[in-house]
């Protein structure tokens, strides 16, 4: 075989393969995600710039966005409320009473089913441990809260006597304000948890 036939082979099936795998990124490209893709859908979604949009195509782009925002791994959400938290809340606060819930129904409940499974799955010691600190996590993350939004010396006894029996419990009842608000810190959780899970 000759040097020129061995180079010129070489360079069709190098072709082919990257021709391979521009056909696979094509493909998969909607089942990836990464923090610049999500905060740019946040920054675009039609209706922030005053454009009237149909409920549908609300609806689509916000499943769009959560559905991105889910392909996140934990560390790609935390780089992306660090580098878009403001964009995130101007997004979150565009958004209409039912689609806010669907939002962390989509986006935070689900952390609360997967820390769930790990606390039970952990050793005793090792959850009270986590518990312990998830509890003052909690404290101290509605203690930063703005003085308007504290609540009431009776409703703060109440919510820190239900921290303390089961944080998991009171999240699940927890309005969508203090859900948003504890989030960043169920994703810590949720890291910490997910070697514990079966």
């Amino acid at each position: 075989m000759s040097r020129q036939r061995i180079w010129t082979t070489a360079a069709v099936a190098l072709a082919l393969i990257w021709a391979g795998v521009a056909v696979v990124m094509q493909q998969t490209d909607d089942l990836v995600s990464w923090p610049g893709r999500v905060m740019e859908l946040v920054e675009e979604a039609p209706w922030l710039n005053g454009a009237i949009v149909a409920n549908d195509m609300r609806q689509r782009y916000l499943v769009k966005v959560i559905t991105n925002y889910n392909r996140l791994d934990p560390g790609q959400r935390r780089e992306l409320r660090e580098d878009a938290q403001e964009s995130l809340n101007k997004f979150f606060n565009s958004l209409t009473g039912d689609e806010q819930k669907e939002y962390v129904n989509r986006t935070v409940d689900p952390l609360l089913d997967i820390i769930d499974k790990g606390l039970k799955a952990m050793p005793v010691e090792e959850r009270k441990k986590l518990v312990a600190r998830m509890r003052g996590d909690m404290k101290g993350q509605r203690g930063n809260a703005k003085t308007g939004d504290q609540p009431a010396d009776k409703d703060r006894e109440f919510m820190e006597s239900m921290i303390a029996d089961d944080p998991i419990l009171f999240l699940r009842g927890a309005p969508l304000k203090t859900k948003m608000e504890l989030a960043p810190m169920l994703e810590e959780m949720h890291t910490r948890v997910k070697g514990f899970r079966h």
